[in-house]
């Protein structure tokens, strides 16, 4: 990425402190795991990008502008040395396209669309602008109060380029299992892989910073705009979010894009911050009530202009998918960092801000009803009504991770315990040791869903849970050992843990001809061409 420029001098016309724009610049936790709009491994193509910043010198009062020209880039936006608050700064910005230069346009600053905290190097800066094409910049700040903005810079970023920018692909949840209340599903989404996140970048500010922060779960949605312009199309937006993610992590010194979801005009969703779509990542958009919520953020200004109805319509499918897994009702309110809200509020409903601007806050009644409505003004589910059976929130923890699909049923992990359901084997839960050792084997895995409750064994000092292929099994002589398909049936009709062989003392291992498990007193051996198990 070049940062060679030959010096030239930029000034602008301003009141207050002026600023002079040289053209020299001077996964991980237990459960993050690839979702259906989660992260993937694999490194998608990237854009030639190229990132560029111009240093902002003070210099007073001037009354006049020279013209310069940069390399091309498609954002601008302007940040500098951390301040607690940036409302007395203002920035103005002006472009050259095409050797013509466009209006003044302000930059707006939004202090609390960040982290709530320090994530490593962060710097105070306007939003990111959106230019789309252009090769010369200049740039103006001021402080209405006469303070001094140390450290300013003017932020340069040319997206680049991708042969799937046009259309990029999208991914959504299957089917749902048939005579079921399943949770409104996720609406096809443009992941991080679709726009072209460039992954290697989340380690820029630290090894910290390349693994996703969760917060405990979801309680609220925030709604926000971006404040950027509205007339792009439909291939610059993926430019766009790469831009916006490399602002917020190059310039601002986040993590990562601060934003968990994002729409466009068009109606498309596109997946933010990395961690997994479907976990409540931590995001950096409405700073000290990130915890327990997440933002959604329509690219447009709606100060001025309404959304289109597809950018709604989209909003309310991700917000409907997103607390219809947690349990949430659209109506309802709750109390983050000490305020009272919404489940579904406006930016400007946790500080005076400008966010999400007035048409879009309008429609923010209008996104209750409409969740409410494709949620079947009900958060009732199998899962749910199981959850409520045991005790509620109280017993089982808030959800961490919303109820989810997996191959032939759903599943929610809450924080004490998970509960599984499918038609075949109803609503059970797994907790403690028998939850650790579940999670390793996974849902889909060798043993089923569960069909009971754990219980104590019948022999003293064990404990056991039935699944639909077989059985976990519990001593603290002989600890967590499953045993599942034909040795299961086997053990099973022996009497299992009070027959002569005892408790399980191994997994099952593959052995030449097929499968042994060794017990306290004996070993049960299947073998693959008799299809027969035999006890030794």
């Amino acid at each position: 990425m070049s940062k060679t420029f030959s010096p030239r001098l930029a000034l602008t016309a301003v009141t207050g402190l002026a600023l002079l724009v040289p053209l020299a610049p001077t996964p991980a936790h237990p459960l993050h795991q690839q979702t259906t709009a989660g992260p993937i491994p694999a490194e998608p193509a990237l854009a030639d990008a190229d990132y560029t910043e111009l240093p902002l010198q003070q210099a007073g009062r001037y009354s006049a502008a020279q013209a310069q020209q940069t390399k091309p880039f498609g954002m601008v936006g302007v940040t500098w040395q951390y301040r607690e608050s940036s409302a007395q700064v203002q920035v103005k910005v002006r472009v050259q396209r095409n050797g013509q230069w466009s209006a003044w346009e302000p930059l707006r600053v939004e202090d609390d669309h960040g982290p709530a905290t320090s994530e490593r190097t962060r710097r105070s800066g306007t939003e990111p602008l959106w230019i789309g094409d252009a090769n010369g910049v200049q740039a103006a700040l001021t402080t209405l109060d006469g303070t001094t903005v140390s450290d300013a810079k003017v932020v340069l970023i040319n997206p680049g380029t991708l042969a799937t920018d046009a259309e990029p692909p999208t991914v959504q949840d299957p089917a749902g299992v048939e005579g079921s209340r399943a949770p409104y599903p996720m609406p096809a989404m443009v992941s991080r892989r679709g726009w072209g996140a460039d992954e290697r970048l989340r380690a820029h500010n630290g090894k910290t910073c390349a693994r996703p922060k969760y917060t405990g779960t979801v309680h609220a949605a925030f709604v926000h705009h971006t404040a950027d312009r509205n007339n792009y199309t439909r291939t610059q937006v993926p430019g766009m979010v790469r831009s916006m993610y490399a602002y917020h992590v190059k310039s601002r010194g986040w993590c990562d894009l601060g934003y968990n979801f994002l729409v466009d005009r068009f109606g498309r969703a596109f997946e933010g911050r990395y961690g997994g779509a479907q976990f409540p990542v931590l995001g950096a958009h409405t700073g000290s009530f990130n915890a327990n919520s997440f933002g959604v953020s329509l690219i447009g200004n709606f100060e001025k202009v309404a959304p289109t109805a597809p950018m709604l319509e989209t909003t309310a499918r991700i917000i409907a998918w997103k607390l219809d897994a947690y349990y949430r009702s659209p109506l309802a309110t709750v109390v983050l960092a000490g305020k009272k809200l919404g489940t579904i509020s406006g930016h400007r409903d946790t500080k005076a801000t400008a966010c999400p601007g007035k048409n879009l806050y309008a429609k923010i009644p209008w996104l209750r009803q409409r969740v409410n409505v494709l949620m079947g003004k009900s958060v009732w589910t199998e899962i749910y009504r199981f959850a409520q059976q045991l005790g509620g929130f109280r017993v089982t923890g808030q959800p961490f991770w919303g109820e989810h699909r997996t191959k032939t049923g759903r599943a929610t992990y809450f924080a004490v315990r998970d509960i599984y359901w499918s038609p075949a084997s109803g609503a059970h839960s797994v907790t403690g040791l028998f939850r650790t050792r579940f999670r390793q084997l996974g849902p889909d895995g060798m043993l089923g869903l569960p069909t009971s409750e754990y219980r104590n064994g019948r022999v003293a000092g064990s404990k056991v849970q039935s699944f639909q292929k077989g059985g976990l099994y519990w001593s603290k002589a002989t600890k967590m050992r499953p045993v599942a398909g034909l040795i299961y049936r086997k053990y099973v009709s022996l009497g299992a843990e009070r027959a002569r062989i005892g408790l399980p003392i191994s997994d099952m291992y593959q052995v030449k001809g097929g499968l042994r498990q060794q017990f306290q007193r004996g070993i049960l051996t299947y073998n693959n061409r008799q299809q027969k198990v035999y006890v030794s």
